[in-house]
């Protein structure tokens, strides 16, 4: 017997997804879907992520386009729960609803839901496309008809993704893979830029703020790619919100692995 265990709305997108035929949960389950990355099966249980235009017949500018994530039998532990098993989604959305008053650095939540059908546990995550936005590697790369960034406007996107991160800390909170793969950004009116870091499944709260910061800071220096000594810097600068770092700033700092010399 399938039965819903959970589900949450945002209000702004239930005509939408209704209009859509996605707010029938158990026909999802059984949905054949068009992947935007192949599911990942592993342990028992399978992972997807498909993008779908909600209003297809409407013109381009008007068309509205989400991330969808579905899973059944896909768990993950965390040594703050007892390494006990949770859906991904469910632990993602559950710090996507935590964050979410305090970064606009996050998806946009539109729809989630968790169920039960007989022995099987599944969940779905719904978030807002980042259509418009600038995949990080790709643009700095100049893959994917992108046109690299110049120097400048490098440096104005790097301050944005400090920006997110630093908030995402100051919350509690650690990504835990934090890498130019999971991370975008767009171009704002005035020449600054905002950001957005995806795929928070496995993020988790951590008492101490050295090592949130730590830990996030050190990855995204070693998994982006082109970062100069200077984009390092520049970049740290915008998360401690200094020009000159202080001494305890400094042995964070010295303790990250990839870090600038400073």
């Amino acid at each position: 017997m399938f039965k819903i265990k959970q589900q949450w709305i945002a209000p702004e997108w239930e005509d939408a997804l209704k209009q859509a035929d996605l707010l029938n949960i158990e026909a999802l389950t059984t949905r054949e879907f068009d992947w935007f990355e192949e599911p990942n099966r592993r342990r028992g249980g399978w992972s997807g992520v498909t993008r779908i235009v909600l209003n297809p017949d409407a013109a381009p500018q008007d068309q509205q386009a989400v991330f969808l994530k579905i899973q059944q039998n896909h768990f993950y532990r965390a040594p703050n729960t007892f390494f006990t098993k949770q859906l991904t989604f469910e632990r993602e959305f559950g710090v996507l609803r935590q964050l979410d008053t305090v970064t606009d650095s996050i998806p946009e939540l539109v729809l989630f839901a968790k169920w039960r059908s007989g022995s099987d546990v599944g969940a779905i995550l719904v978030t807002k496309a980042l259509d418009g936005w600038y995949p990080l590697p790709d643009w700095i790369q100049g893959k994917k008809g992108l046109t690299p960034p110049d120097e400048i406007t490098f440096q104005k996107a790097l301050e944005a993704i400090a920006k997110g991160a630093r908030e995402i800390h100051q919350a509690g909170w650690v990504h835990l893979c934090f890498s130019a793969k999971h991370l975008f950004v767009s171009p704002k009116g005035d020449g600054s830029f905002e950001s957005c870091v995806i795929d928070m499944e496995k993020s988790r709260k951590h008492l101490s703020a050295k090592y949130r910061t730590r830990k996030d800071c050190s990855h995204f220096m070693r998994h982006t790619p082109g970062l100069t000594e200077a984009h390092k810097l520049i970049f740290l600068q915008a998360y401690f919100q200094t020009d000159t770092f202080s001494a305890n700033q400094k042995r964070i700092i010295h303790k990250m692995r990839g870090g600038p010399s400073i």
